[in-house]
């Protein structure tokens, strides 16, 4: 089923843009933390050119919704997710990764490396055991009681709960609880949580950052759309190959395909030059310039 593309006006703190902006307060950022963790923060300083991280050319770049530094050189990611992807455990590793990169700088000794958290806060039982908050850390599996101690913790909050969930919300206090409900359901809990939607309120009315969102929903869309395209004339290239495989014209291929009789004739044309063997990615890459399909 085809997303729809959500108006800014709609947007909630479960939004990945609205959050990523709510939460750009310190003040704000820093109680959020402190009631996630169950620590006190002195301060919070977001590192704003590291927001889009790529560790080089060659490999996948992230882009946080929340990445910042606190005085006790500590660094925190904190993403809103609100899909079960079912990948989200290795983007933690992966996230974890790309910020070490950049943590240490070449050259420089490996205890150069910060405390770091990367805290996921889901819409889902991502583990299915039906608590609202699931701490990770690095352990001996032999004696668990022996901590790797590496600086690293991974935290995925649950705003749903399960079957028990008042039960699982033992291992949770009032302003954590609260700040779950209110993640869940947009209605304020606490003076905290009102502090949130009432800054959610007021974004929807700045226009440089509806003017944002907009651009940024356009190149998502963009990037979709050109991702279909391609994925559709995959498919077709394949289709083409498999009857020109076994003799088949142009026009006979067209035909069984209900396709554009000239546009089957340029796939045609590139196809018969690779046969017997297939590969895809190289008439695909030659065919993008001359099929005006899609």
């Amino acid at each position: 089923m085809k997303k729809k593309r959500k108006k800014y006006e709609e947007l909630t703190i479960r939004d990945d843009f609205m959050f990523g902006k709510v939460l750009r307060h310190p003040g704000r950022c820093r109680k959020l933390l402190e009631i996630i963790l169950g620590i006190k923060i002195k301060e919070v300083v977001f590192l704003e050119d590291q927001n889009s991280l790529n560790p080089d050319y060659a490999a996948k770049g992230i882009r946080l919704d929340i990445y910042l530094e606190d005085s006790g050189n500590t660094v925190y990611n904190v993403e809103m997710q609100t899909e079960n992807t079912g990948e989200l455990p290795e983007r933690g590793r992966y996230y974890q990764a790309v910020m070490d990169i950049h943590m240490i700088e070449e050259g420089a000794d490996y205890s150069a490396l910060k405390k770091s958290y990367i805290i996921f806060i889901c819409t889902f039982d991502l583990f299915g055991g039906g608590r609202h908050v699931y701490h990770f850390e690095n352990l001996c599996r032999e004696d668990p009681e022996i901590r790797l101690n590496d600086g690293t913790e991974k935290i995925f909050l649950n705003m749903k709960g399960g079957k028990d969930a008042e039960a699982a919300l033992e291992d949770a206090g009032e302003e954590l609880r609260n700040l779950l409900k209110y993640f869940e359901s947009t209605v304020p809990q606490d003076a905290y949580t009102r502090e949130l939607e009432e800054a959610v309120t007021a974004a929807r009315e700045h226009r440089e950052w509806r003017q944002e969102y907009m651009k940024l929903e356009v190149m998502r869309w963009d990037m979709r759309r050109e991702g279909r395209m391609e994925g559709e004339k995959a498919k077709l290239i394949s289709l083409v190959y498999r009857k020109a495989l076994k003799g088949k014209t142009p026009q006979e291929i067209a035909e069984d395909l209900e396709e554009d009789a000239g546009e089957v004739k340029r796939i045609y044309d590139v196809v018969v030059r690779y046969l017997p063997d297939y590969e895809p990615e190289k008439i695909l890459e030659e065919l993008m310039p001359i099929c005006s399909k899609f």
